[in-house]
């Protein structure tokens, strides 16, 4: 008898423990970002990317989300990025999804950073790491924005001005006057489009005191802004070259 007394009242202290998680589980919504890549743009284009995100349980109802920038962790223009201020989870589902949209607006070389976070006020409602996103722009290589007038700036020497012509009949091929400040030939040098390199094939330029050097080197561009670097070897081994244009 002893025995059917306790079973009865341990079963009424599980039904009761039962009901008290619902109860908690009814009232507990935990919102959290599906893993989102970084974004890269074209220059002076704009490209759309879908974001996920899950609440914690299902529900019979649609419910909404507010959205916001964390600003202490944004570096983006805000010209450059578009997102709606709220969003829904269908009903019948932990899942919701909005679509960002992101433009070259002041994106610099290093790219920019971009927060996104839940903007709750609900107590009952938890929420993850914010989205954090990081945006970078691809600029093709236009072989045209590297012709006219530069500087350059050689280390350890000081700046020069040097004019640069496109080769007629070699593709992404350029020519520069005033080749270490003391020459009137011409160098060339051939740009990569795929990887962002420069080659400077081995050449002889006649310097200004009548002697040829042997000239050979390799660097990098950046096609965003029409800069480039080069590092020579050959007989003008150690030299550092910074050509900006004018």
């Amino acid at each position: 008898m002893k025995n059917i007394y306790k079973f009865g009242i341990f079963l009424l202290l599980v039904i009761s423990s039962c009901k008290e998680e619902d109860k908690l589980n009814s009232s507990f919504n935990y919102l959290t970002f599906s893993e989102t890549p970084d974004i890269t743009v074209n220059q002076n284009s704009t490209i759309k990317q879908s974001v996920v995100f899950y609440s914690s349980v299902n529900s019979g109802n649609e419910r909404t989300v507010n959205l916001s920038v964390n600003m202490d962790d944004t570096t983006a223009d805000a010209d450059s990025y578009s997102f709606p201020s709220s969003v829904t989870i269908p009903a019948n589902s932990n899942k919701g999804e909005f679509e960002l949209t992101i433009s070259d607006v002041n994106i610099g070389d290093s790219g920019e950073s971009l927060t996104i976070g839940f903007d709750v006020s609900d107590e009952a409602i938890f929420t993850g790491e914010d989205l954090s996103l990081n945006i970078y722009r691809f600029c093709p290589l236009d072989i045209n924005n590297f012709l006219g007038d530069y500087t350059i700036t050689e280390a350890g020497y000081g700046d020069y001005d040097t004019t640069i012509t496109l080769d007629p009949t070699v593709e992404n091929r350029i020519w520069i006057t005033n080749f270490w400040d003391w020459t009137t030939d011409l160098a060339y040098y051939d740009f990569n489009p795929d990887d962002g390199t420069i080659n400077m094939p081995s050449q002889p330029i006649t310097m200004g005191d009548g002697n040829t050097y042997n000239c050979v080197g390799s660097g990098t561009y950046n096609a965003c802004n029409g800069t480039f670097h080069m590092e020579y070897q050959g007989d003008v081994t150690g030299t550092i070259h910074d050509f900006t244009p004018k």
